[in-house]
């Protein structure tokens, strides 16, 4: 009766065993399948032999983390000019910009500068640095406050140069990943080296809107109005647009197309009542 038993016993294990040794026999030979090795996946269980069946990159020890996004992004750019004063002209632009953007705070810095040089004369040059900082107000998430400033400088025109510095606050109308779209107000002063060159106390009204289209393609904006304070009949108009399309994500390369107008509502004598640059180029980001 036992011998009978054992011989039972041994009828049931001599299948597997063999099922168990030709798997075994093709892992080593390197010519084990999915099939083949299914028998000596449930018996062993074994993470090199489920390494062969199943992708390595499904294990958790084989997921790396995403290193964080850094805060601060720069470019730099170069292309042609179109200028408009009394006459229209052909130039040269060149600009540079870095920003710091966090979940409370932004910080831009930008530097544009166009040149053109006809007929043994210069028609433009004119060159503009501009500061601006915002940040959210913790108890209200949609309000934040701002200080910026800018200094221009512009060879063809009286005053020369231009200094401009605003606070005050703003509101988000919208903070979406796509669209933000900021109306604010403040209060500052500006002051021209040439012509009226005292301090004049002003006003600001104005908005931003950084809008994301899709991918390749990004649209920035920005104007202001600036009331003298003390004759609030006269005032500065400042007007940018800036389209930017990718044309190289592995390259950092765009395309940029940008209108900057500036309108003096009583301009001292020698300088314009308006002037439109548009520019356009290649920019890289890093």
């Amino acid at each position: 009766m036992v011998f009978g038993i054992f011989s039972r016993m041994k009828n049931a294990i001599t299948p597997l065993l063999t099922s168990v040794c030709t798997g075994l026999t093709m892992l080593i030979s390197g010519h084990a399948t999915a099939e083949d090795l299914s028998v000596a996946s449930l018996i062993f269980d074994a993470p090199n032999i489920v390494g062969i069946v199943a992708d390595d990159d499904a294990t958790p020890l084989a997921t790396e983390a995403t290193p964080p996004k850094s805060p601060w992004k720069s470019t730099i750019g170069a292309g042609l000019s179109y200028s408009q004063t009394d006459d229209i002209t052909l130039g040269a632009n060149f600009n540079g910009s870095f920003t710091r953007n966090d979940e409370k705070s932004k910080w831009n810095t930008s530097l544009k500068y166009i040149y053109n040089f006809d007929d043994n004369e210069v028609k433009d040059n004119f060159g503009v640095i501009q500061t601006n900082y915002e940040r959210l107000f913790d108890e209200h998430p949609d309000w934040l406050w701002f200080a910026q400033g800018s200094f221009q400088y512009n060879e063809t025109e009286a005053y020369k140069t231009r200094t401009k510095a605003f606070g005050g606050l703003g509101y988000l109308v919208s903070r979406t990943d796509n669209l933000k779209m900021l109306l604010k107000g403040g209060l500052g002063a500006s002051k021209d080296r040439n012509g009226d060159s005292d301090v004049t106390p002003r006003s600001l009204l104005g908005y931003s809107v950084d809008w994301a289209i899709n991918d390749l393609v990004q649209l920035t904006s920005s104007g202001s109005i600036e009331n003298d304070i003390g004759s609030y009949s006269e005032y500065l108009v400042v007007l940018e647009l800036e389209l930017t399309v990718t044309v190289s994500k592995l390259n950092n390369l765009g395309l940029y197309l940008t209108l900057r107008d500036e309108y003096d509502s009583s301009p001292s004598p020698g300088d314009s009542w308006n002037q439109v640059w548009m520019t356009m180029g290649l920019n890289y980001s890093f």
